[in-house]
């Protein structure tokens, strides 16, 4: 009888052994991974005109002695604002993106003739302050009056124009169903160069979509030199928008 009962207990967990063992997989549904799928991607542009410009330029100060390098440059940066908000630019449009103090150190030691180096601690000679501004301007007529004056009453380095929209949003979504149609019938049209079935969607995926203005590279020089306003063309800018689509697929 106990070697009967043994046997019987052994047997069971020989049973649950098996079960235990069989793989996971036996009840899991098909892992969308393993299926046959075709990646499509496609691009949608759109070119429209701008209706805001930034200006980016910058006051740089240079002298010895930091607190009236710091004086000056704030006196310069002062006027230069007060230039923008005579051409009716709210304050909200003006943003100061970096300002720095630079130390000035003297050029590096010498060489001797023997190969040796002069025995010089590098010291401070001076400083650079430099504060760099960018002005959103929304009356694109004023563009060039904008740049020559505030170039005229104090900024000396201006490092262009970028044009943009005020509201992008529209156009982004136009662009990216443009996208969307183009991916689609790419999709489809290898389906049937390839005698093949596009049995359903399962991925969609956006990618980048940003404006690439043509950015005005319109140096201090050419407007210093000019005896009036600057002319300044907008032209158009190009928003940009991609779309990636996974289908599954089957021989048909």
């Amino acid at each position: 009888m106990f070697r009967a009962m043994n046997a019987t207990k052994i047997l069971k967990g020989m049973v649950l052994g098996v079960v235990l063992l069989l793989p996971a997989s036996g009840w899991s549904e098909t892992n969308d991974e393993d299926l046959p799928r075709l990646t499509v991607s496609a691009e949608g542009t759109i070119n429209v005109p701008p209706d805001k410009a930034v200006l980016s330029f910058a006051v740089e100060t240079v002298g010895e002695k930091l607190s009236d390098v710091q004086q000056g440059n704030q006196e310069r940066v002062a006027k230069v604002l007060e230039e923008c908000r005579r051409f009716n630019i709210p304050s909200e449009f003006i943003q100061t993106t970096s300002l720095n103090v630079i130390p000035e150190y003297p050029p590096p030691p010498r060489r001797q003739a023997d190969g040796t180096l002069e025995n010089n601690v590098p010291r401070i000679i001076g400083y650079r302050v430099v504060h760099q501004v960018n002005v959103e301007v929304r009356n694109l007529e004023i563009v060039g009056k904008v740049v020559d004056r505030v170039l005229h009453v104090g900024a000396n380095k201006f490092s262009g124009i970028a044009w943009g929209l005020q509201n992008e949003q529209p156009t982004k979504l136009e662009v990216l169903k443009q996208a969307s149609a183009k991916a689609q019938a790419k999709a489809e049209a290898l389906a049937q160069a390839l005698n093949l079935k596009l049995v359903r969607m399962i991925n969609v995926s956006e990618g980048g979509n940003s404006p690439s203005p043509s950015e005005g590279r319109y140096r201090m020089a050419m407007a210093m030199d000019s005896g009036g306003d600057a002319s300044v063309s907008a032209g158009e800018i190009s928003i940009r928008g991609s779309v990636l689509l996974v289908y599954e697929i089957s021989q048909k």
